[in-house]
């Protein structure tokens, strides 16, 4: 694109968006500088940057920026003119636009029983907290599935549509909680994009300024995924270290969902468990007698009133095939053995979930089962064998937010 009028409409909805891009030195690999243009000029246009250029940087010196905007992303080289006053520099106009598809940084996918968390809060009033599970990472940004959108003076939580994510919003505080290797990290950022997806809404967020000790983290996390990848290993099969509170009966309980921490900062309450308990949809295959009785009503004390029963395993995931889109549900089976045959069934049904989804399945009866390292499979006893934490353990499994 030449056109200087058309260039100059872009740039002006880039001014008045005060959209963050970045910009850098044509030619290196130093890290970018995020800019945002204040003032367009005849010849010239003015940008704030989140941190100084170098003084000994001349006038003339070539700099390449990217934005995004009107749903179509464009790169340009401008030229350094001078310093008007503390992070505002003056910048010739791009004389040429060309269209940049191409992304900058490579994307990594997280699946959800990674359990990496994305927490976000908007510069707004009264402020909004936006959380849910990440969906992939760069080093550019991320994107997540949002899960609850609270309103932070009174806590209220929200449905909003694809409207309330307004593209070029910032978030001042963006956190990922429970990386491999990072229990927590901190930015800030700016959505980018939302797109739906199978009825839920994921959310596109671009990094703003991101310091030397940020970028070698977050390096250091994609670096452990690129090697994962060309080991031809599943990230989503490899657990994560990370603390949890397992116990001699479960250790696969290492693989169970961390506490989630709501938006504005405090701990889920109890209450909130409940009515996880109470809206979670769970299909228990079991023959029928005093046992499964026992187990039901088990499930309706501790508040699963959702319960499909079914006499066995076949039933049950012809019942979840039929109805996959459905979320929030949980298999609960008492097989007697513990067949191969039976679990890649299962895991052929989880796989037909979607990138999005999960089928968290529990295997009554079990303690162990030899040579199973899926975090969405897991042994749980019989009521009567664990009555103490038996509700605790499932709830685990069924990845409800902890007290």
């Amino acid at each position: 694109m030449e056109d200087p009028l058309r260039i100059r409409r872009h740039l002006e909805e880039l001014r008045v968006a005060e959209t963050e891009f970045p910009i850098k030195v044509e030619g290196t690999h130093t890290l970018p500088y995020t800019a945002r243009l204040v003032e367009l000029e005849k010849g010239s246009m003015q940008m704030k940057l989140i941190r100084p250029l170098p003084h000994e940087l001349i006038p003339g010196a070539p700099f390449e920026m990217l934005f995004a905007t009107a749903e179509q992303r464009f790169k340009g080289l401008v030229t350094f003119q001078g310093r008007q006053s503390y992070l505002l520099y003056r910048f010739s106009i791009p004389t040429r636009l060309v269209p940049s598809d191409q992304r900058q940084h490579k994307r990594y996918p997280f699946r959800p029983r990674e359990k990496a968390y994305v927490l976000a809060q908007d510069g707004g009033l009264p402020g909004f907290g936006l959380a849910g599970p990440l969906v992939n990472l760069s080093l550019g940004g991320l994107a997540f599935r949002v899960d609850r959108v609270v309103r932070l003076d009174d806590h209220m939580r929200l449905t909003p549509g694809l409207g309330f994510f307004e593209k070029g919003k910032t978030l001042p505080m963006l956190k990922i909680r429970d990386l491999p290797k990072l229990p927590l990290f901190e930015a800030r950022g700016m959505i980018a994009n939302a797109c739906e997806r199978e009825g839920e809404i994921v959310l596109g967020v671009q990094f703003g300024e991101l310091g030397p000790a940020e970028l070698a983290e977050l390096q250091e996390v994609l670096d452990f995924r690129e090697k994962l990848q060309r080991a031809g290993s599943s990230p989503a099969a490899v657990p994560a270290p990370r603390e949890g509170r397992a116990t001699a009966a479960h250790p696969e309980a290492a693989a169970s969902p961390s506490p989630r921490m709501d938006p504005a900062g405090t701990e889920t309450p109890e209450a909130l468990k409940r009515l996880g308990r109470r809206t979670a949809g769970l299909v228990l295959a079991m023959p029928p007698g005093p046992l499964r009785e026992g187990v039901q009503a088990a499930l309706a004390g501790g508040g699963y009133l959702r319960v499909e029963a079914v006499d066995a395993l076949h039933q049950a995931l012809a019942l979840l095939r039929a109805d996959k889109g459905a979320s929030n549900r949980l298999l609960l089976a008492l097989l007697d053995p513990v067949r191969e045959s039976d679990l890649a069934e299962i895991r052929a049904l989880q796989r037909d979930q979607g990138e999005l989804r999960e089928l968290p399945v529990a295997l009554l009866g079990a303690t162990t089962i030899p040579g199973l390292e899926d975090g969405l499979i897991r042994p749980l006893p019989l009521p009567g064998e664990g009555a103490d934490t038996w509700l605790d353990a499932l709830d685990e499994i069924a990845g409800l937010l902890a007290s």
